[in-house]
């Protein structure tokens, strides 16, 4: 028995019949999900341990992992926002010299460690798939004010505490997708 009489999913009747992507018509599937076995181009395709998969398909497997629920993405946005607030204007207040722009170096990375486990602490460690950006969307929002006092310190600030926290949540913040 060959591998193609055990696939429950016909390949195209002749090899005029070219199957195309559901989500791109205009490429050519070539490759199937080997959960569902839904046809797929090489763009929606996801390179699993166990084979090719469409994003659907690895959707609802990583949808196993979340168990956040609604408020604890109401805590996650208050706590980081207010904290960030409250850490960015005490910063902001130091001055304008080198020792200030060294200290926010280290305060910054501090206050976004402890951002981020007062959150993880107060949504008793469920994990959501929005929880880091919700995360760092309050962090960046809540240093807001602060760049009328001091900018540049509110900008590292910003930056490092940002990263900081959100790291804690798996998420990772990067240019290029």
């Amino acid at each position: 028995m060959t591998i193609s009489e055990t696939d429950p999913i016909p390949a195209a009747a002749t090899e005029d019949d070219v199957v195309t992507c559901p989500v791109h018509p205009k490429e050519a599937a070539t490759l199937r999900c080997n959960r569902c076995g839904r046809p797929m181009c090489t763009k929606c395709a996801v390179r699993t341990p166990v084979g090719y998969r469409c994003r659907e398909c690895v959707r609802q497997q990583q949808d196993k992992f979340f168990d956040a629920q609604f408020f604890d993405y109401i805590i996650a946005g208050v706590v980081s926002l207010g904290v960030s607030f409250v850490g960015a204007f005490v910063l902001a207040r130091f001055g304008f010299g080198f020792f200030t722009i060294f200290i926010a170096f280290f305060v910054s990375s501090a206050v976004g460690g402890a951002i981020g486990a007062l959150v993880r602490t107060l949504t008793r460690k469920r994990r959501g798939r929005y929880t880091g950006l919700i995360v760092a969307l309050g962090v960046v929002l809540g240093a807001l004010p602060a760049l009328l006092v001091n900018p540049l310190t509110t900008l590292i600030f910003r930056f490092l505490a940002t990263g900081t926290a959100t790291a804690q949540f798996g998420l990772r913040l990067s240019l290029n997708q």
